[in-house]
């Protein structure tokens, strides 16, 4: 039962207890409930539970309680693998069973296409699984004040994990080993903000995050082509982007290319392609392809894996797609013209939507870790100009609210 009225929520202080029944997730996937106009959060509950919790901060307008108690479980109750769970902001889900969690994402994913939406309905196929829910990150990055740790969750302090098994073994090690050490070698030289990559083969880099130019750091990474079974030698830097999740890499390099195979088109762009992924893993499917990136690092990787592998039908370029898209969208054939975009979190900007939608290939991809933007997106992208054809979401990342889109859209005629 919830809390009776008679006490006062803006008298409790740390250490108190709290009993509350679980009303629904908020926007950061906490359980939570309303009292007396407060918003209670409880991390680690389920909508549904009866928990007796411990006040941990008391705001004007919200209370933090931790659960101590589950008076009434939820049969989607799981036994989280991490000490750290509900104190670390890193993992949301590890209390919930693991297919819950997937049902949990298709439901935030379909949330954000209402009947008004011109995508709708929705063509989903569903959420893809990971095979290994834990021990599938393979980088992770650490920030002061004071000795490098994780953020807390609603916290304003960093936490000092001694673990992390959502991350691949070799990282969790690295991170175990330094903070034995409590991360002297990087603090005693006045470095706050650590990373630490693990690749498929086994190397790992434990460095700043942001290194001097002498202190950049190269990986060699494996990648088998999911559509070829064609093994690919990759370098790596450990300082530019690169996907999270070593498992479920070629799942989604497959759902992306997959489409391209399909439809072979003349010239492909892909753009914000960092290393140039998917259009490496897309050039035995396209007569030419184009790669469209800013950061120097991602380029020279991509430069370089373009000539170990001898492919010699993509050019890489560097430069902000705001500023050269629209240029090379207007080059492009009338038909057999693709598009693959992989934005930030925020989304395509208004500038690029424009762009696209003033000279439209035949085929879009859209690749996002965003189900909100890639909503938003697809809302100007499919009123006039596209057709949603099809949509994944992929679980890159178990036990967190996390979710990654892929939707292929097709040029209405």
């Amino acid at each position: 039962m919830n809390v009776k009225t008679s006490i006062d929520l803006k008298q409790l202080k740390p250490g108190d207890s709290l009993t509350v029944t679980i009303e629904r997730f908020n926007n950061k996937y906490l359980g939570e409930t309303t009292l007396q106009g407060k918003a209670v959060v409880v991390p680690g509950s389920i909508p549904g539970e009866t928990i007796r919790g411990e006040v941990v901060r008391n705001w004007k307008r919200r209370l933090l309680l931790k659960a101590v108690e589950i008076i009434d479980s939820s049969r989607d109750r799981a036994t989280p693998q991490c000490k750290h769970f509900t104190h670390c902001a890193g993992c949301q889900f590890q209390h919930i069973d693991y297919q819950a969690q997937l049902k949990i994402k298709e439901s935030r994913l379909r949330s954000y296409f209402d009947s008004d939406h011109p995508a709708t309905p929705l063509p989903l196929r569903g959420i893809i699984g990971s095979p290994t829910p834990y021990r599938y990150r393979n980088s992770i990055k650490l920030h002061g004040p004071g000795e490098p740790g994780f953020w807390q969750v609603l916290g304003v302090d960093m936490m000092r994990n001694q673990e992390c098994p959502i991350c691949v073994e070799s990282v969790d090690k690295a991170l175990q080993q330094q903070r034995e050490k409590q991360f002297q070698d990087f603090t005693s030289n006045g470095i706050l903000n650590v990373l630490i990559r693990g690749t498929k083969l086994g190397e790992v880099y434990i460095g700043p995050e942001n290194p001097q130019p002498d202190e950049i750091a190269w990986l060699n990474e494996e990648l088998t082509h999911p559509l070829t079974g064609v093994s690919y030698q990759l370098i790596v830097p450990a300082h530019a982007f690169w996907q999270g999740s070593t498992p479920m890499l070629p799942t989604l390099v497959e759902q992306v290319v997959r489409p391209i195979q399909e439809f072979q088109p003349d010239t492909l762009i892909e753009s914000y392609c960092g290393m140039g992924l998917f259009g490496i893993m897309s050039a035995p499917y396209a007569r030419e392809v184009i790669g469209i990136e800013e950061h120097p690092l991602a380029i020279e990787a991509a430069k370089q894996n373009q000539e170990n592998l001898d492919i010699e039908n993509l050019r890489i370029f560097r430069s902000k797609t705001e500023d050269r898209l629209g240029d090379f969208l207007a080059e492009l054939p009338s038909e057999k013209s693709s598009l693959i975009v992989d934005p930030p979190r925020s989304g395509l900007p208004k500038k690029v939507l424009k762009q696209i939608l003033a000279t439209p290939p035949q085929q879009l991809v859209y690749v996002s870790c965003s189900p909100e933007s890639f909503a938003r997106n697809l809302h100007a992208l499919c009123r006039e100009t596209y057709q949603l054809q099809d949509v994944v979401g992929l679980d890159l990342f178990p036990q967190t609210k996390h979710l990654e889109c892929v939707g292929v859209l097709e040029r209405r005629v």
